[in-house]
């Protein structure tokens, strides 16, 4: 993960993975934990369509996790999700003081992808929530939840 103020209350992150056919995600928590939090999630479909939603976290079951709901301000049109060298890289701007420090982070079961008109979230494969200082860059905390 990459971030930098690009202008007063702008943030820029760009999330990357290896693409293994599966959605990622990078949550912003109050707590340190999912529930609570709000996500962007990206994933780039079998037929090659990107997509790229905000969720609200607001408990563990995939009818609590709910699309274009979250307390993420993200800006206009600066949001992509492209599959480039065998990786997944989500790019978004958030529009705040400074983002929260609690971040989480996710990856879908491979080969499964949201789909319909609420973009459902099957569980994560994968997880990892991590703490990060905006000053000095550091994340002296990680932890595999």
């Amino acid at each position: 993960m990459q971030y930098l103020e690009t202008s007063t209350d702008v943030w820029s992150f760009v999330l990357s993975a290896p693409d293994n056919n599966s959605y990622i995600a990078m949550g912003f928590s109050p707590s340190g934990g999912m529930v609570g939090s709000s996500a962007v999630v990206g994933w780039v479909s079998a037929d090659g369509t990107p997509t790229i939603r905000q969720y609200a976290l607001r408990g563990q079951k995939p009818s609590e996790v709910v699309v274009n709901q979250g307390s993420l301000q993200i800006t206009g049109n600066s949001s992509m999700i492209l599959s480039q060298s065998s990786r997944l890289y989500l790019v978004f701007q958030l529009n705040t003081n400074q983002p929260l420090t609690r971040l989480i982070y996710s990856i879908g079961p491979v080969g499964v992808f949201p789909t319909g008109t609420d973009y459902e979230l099957t569980r994560h494969r994968d997880q990892v929530t991590a703490e990060l200082n905006y000053v000095t860059g550091e994340l002296p905390s990680t932890y595999i939840y």
